[in-house]
């Protein structure tokens, strides 16, 4: 439906340059992500193919969930999209797969959420009634992996990367407890394999 659409020019993606027609659609589940260009009349038509696709699927497009998110909007077209589409209007960075995604820099408050996550593991685990070893199978087996998908999409900024260390560190020497307790060996000794 899609092809046929952009061959009858009723929409050009935003990438025509490098795919012909220039629509690029990221699918993943129930989630799909559409990149076209500026033009009003051309979202309109995208619009009608997706009534069309419900009526022909049977499935229904939620677009109370959805959100259209416009690059360089100086002129608040973002709103004119979304009164079209009846949806939101969307910020960068946008969830794909777990991972922010943004054309700039992530910000530090977009790497919290990664560690709010090693921390509410945490809470669930008894580090108190572990061994030092069964601590570090843990850490090495749940900890360091967690953060792994993002970071190796994004280079980790030094203070998250601190922080993980902290984490690590507090609950190897500690367990879950809060007392602070002696550590016996630099953590950087530890960290080595």
């Amino acid at each position: 439906m899609v092809e046929n659409a952009q061959e009858r020019n009723l929409f050009t993606g935003l990438i025509d340059h490098i795919i012909p027609n220039g629509v690029a659609i990221l699918q993943y589940a129930d989630d799909t992500i559409v990149f076209l260009k500026h033009d009003l009349e051309g979202a309109r038509n995208l619009k009608l193919l997706l009534y069309m696709y419900e009526m022909m699927a049977g499935l229904k497009i939620n677009f109370n969930k959805s959100e259209v998110i416009v690059i360089n909007d100086d002129s608040n077209w973002g709103e004119r999209y979304a009164d079209i589409f009846n949806c939101q209007i969307g910020m960068f960075p946008i969830k794909y797969l777990g991972v922010p995604v943004s054309p700039s820099r992530l910000h530090l408050c977009d790497w919290t959420p990664l560690v709010d996550k090693s921390y509410k593991r945490l809470d669930v685990w008894n580090g108190g009634a572990m061994s030092i070893a069964g601590r570090s199978t843990l850490i090495c087996s749940c900890l360091n992996s967690s953060p792994i998908y993002q970071i190796s999409v994004y280079m980790c900024p030094k203070t998250i990367s601190e922080n993980f260390d902290k984490i690590r560190r507090s609950f190897f020497w500690q367990g879950a407890g809060t007392k602070r307790k002696y550590h016996m060996v630099k953590w950087i000794k530890i960290f080595k394999s």
